[in-house]
């Protein structure tokens, strides 16, 4: 009898062990620092109303409504996922998000309606993307592919892809990771951080996002972290902007952008000059190996930024007219051209650098929806080898746990496709994945 028991004993402890595999750890590294994803899988396909647990792999639900992650709980995500809005809903996170794409599984975070990829041209949103309150603690989001938002909110005004709104002042700051993912046709700002945020904004490939306003990154108030290896194609407004406060100084904006690859940006915006890179009011940032082409302004950090403390150069800047040569540093900035940088303003340098370079539209209205460029380095191009490998300052993130992002470094080739393919790993495609 003993022995039958204990045969039962074993088979049932064989069994919920087997069971376990079902939950949402399934797929996930054990290894990993982020926090723990839910052990529950989210069972309705119709996402709607206050929702935590995990989203199944391979599996396609419909956003229906808002969705609220309450302060605490976990909305998890799991490879091959796809989240197709069906109206002008948005995912408002006061916890924690967790957006687990693979390589050969992206995330995708999508609208349903058939016009979101004509309706780019007049500048129409579909769904509200991603909003962040105080309370949001960790956010993880590594290939994932978030396209056609801008809906607009309850003023009419478009709403970004990726908005932490909060202050983020509590028990020492909010972790904002955004790793080897894609945005496409966001209507107003694509990444907006507010706060005091570490961040780690790496190897993004980032097409067409504003419009008519908007900047593609908006970095304010206290966030610190390190941009790089990302492709901007198309910013409406700034490619990348940085500031802190006019009023409040502490906690300072201060951000590390190298190796980034910006093109053709700044020809959408009506009445208000753009930059490929802004630096403004108390910020401070070190901005280095970046390749702009094509853009309508390259580097402007104004006298209101914390000059002291900003430092660049070894940048590739060429713009794509003699007219656009005073803005690649604009008259009156802080910036100016330094002796590592290259620049230029002829199209025959801008021809140079890529394997593939579109000139871009440069009147109103530019409705470019496709990206025909080919940004990995031609053989011969000037951005091989001439850019810094050891840096003149001091990374953010540099922990090989990955809870704050992965820990990469300058690349002596210039922007965000070396030639030892170390860094951004996709090319833009003309259309996005949708």
């Amino acid at each position: 009898m003993k022995k039958r028991n204990f045969l039962f004993i074993f088979i049932g402890t064989m069994v919920a062990l087997s069971s376990c595999k079902t939950t949402g750890d399934d797929l996930v590294d054990a290894t990993a620092n982020y926090p723990k994803t839910p052990a529950s899988y989210v069972k309705s396909k119709n996402l709607t109303g206050a929702l935590k647990g995990t989203l199944k792999q391979d599996s396609t639900y419909y956003l229906v409504g808002n969705v609220a992650v309450a302060k605490g709980d976990t909305l998890a995500v799991q490879p091959g996922a796809t989240i197709i809005a069906k109206g002008n809903f948005q995912f408002q996170v006061s916890g924690t998000l967790l957006s687990l794409g693979t390589e050969a599984k992206p995330v995708t975070f999508t609208s349903a309606d058939a016009t979101r990829f004509t309706d780019l041209a007049t500048y129409t949103g579909h769904w509200g993307g991603f909003k962040f309150d105080s309370t949001a603690v960790y956010v993880f989001v590594k290939y994932t592919h978030i396209n056609f938002t801008g809906g607009p909110d309850s003023e009419g005004g478009a709403q970004a892809s990726f908005d932490v709104e909060g202050s983020q002042t509590y028990n020492g700051g909010a972790y904002i990771i955004v790793e080897d993912s894609w945005f496409y046709g966001g209507i107003d700002d694509g990444i907006h951080l507010n706060g005091n945020i570490t961040t780690s904004i790496k190897r993004n490939v980032i097409q067409r996002l504003g419009g008519p306003d908007g900047e593609t990154m908006n970095i304010k108030a206290g966030v610190k972290g390190d941009i790089a290896y990302n492709y901007i194609w198309s910013a409406a407004n700034n490619a990348i902007k940085l500031e802190t406060s006019k009023t409040v100084k502490i906690p300072q904006t201060n951000m590390n952008i190298f190796n980034n690859t910006i093109v053709n940006g700044g020809f959408r915006k009506v009445g208000e000059a753009t930059n490929s890179i802004l630096i403004d009011k108390w910020a401070r940032a070190n901005i280095y190996n970046n390749i702009m082409v094509g853009n309508h302004t390259g580097v402007n950090i104004t006298t209101k930024a914390d000059t002291l403390n900003c430092k660049y150069g070894n940048n590739l800047i060429y713009a794509p007219a003699d007219s656009l040569k005073t803005f690649i540093y604009p008259t009156g900035a802080f910036s100016k051209v330094r002796t590592t940088d290259l620049t230029g303003s002829t199209l025959a340098l801008c021809n140079s650098v890529f394997s593939s370079w579109v000139v871009p539209t440069t009147t109103l209205p530019d409705n470019t929806v496709e990206d025909a460029n080919v940004p990995s380095l031609a053989s011969g191009s000037p951005a091989i080898g001439k850019g810094l490998s050891v840096a003149p300052f001091t990374y953010f993130i540099t922990s090989a746990d990955g809870k704050k992002g992965t820990a990469d470094v300058l690349n002596v080739d210039l922007g965000a496709y070396p030639k030892d393919n170390s860094g951004n790993k996709h090319l833009p495609t003309r259309k996005p994945v949708q």
